[in-house]
C-alpha cells in the first residue's frame, strides 16, 4: 500500500487549478507558502494526494 503524496513541480499552476478545482476532491486550495512555492493539493480517484507546485518569482 502506498502512503504519502506525489509532488509535481510545474509551471502554469493557476491555469491547472482553474481546470481541476471543480472536478476533483480538493485537499488544499492554491496558495503561496513561505518557502517560495505556490501549491495546491487534490486527491485522485484512488484517494492518493497529488500536490502541484510552482516556484514563486522573486
Amino acid at each position: 500500500m502506498f502512503t504519502g503524496a506525489i509532488y509535481i513541480h510545474m509551471d502554469g499552476i493557476d491555469e491547472l487549478w482553474e481546470k481541476v478545482k471543480d472536478r476533483a476532491e480538493v485537499c488544499f486550495p492554491v496558495q503561496n507558502f513561505d518557502y517560495g512555492m505556490r501549491e495546491f493539493g487534490i486527491y485522485d480517484n484512488n484517494g492518493y494526494l497529488l500536490q502541484f507546485g510552482q516556484q514563486i518569482s522573486a
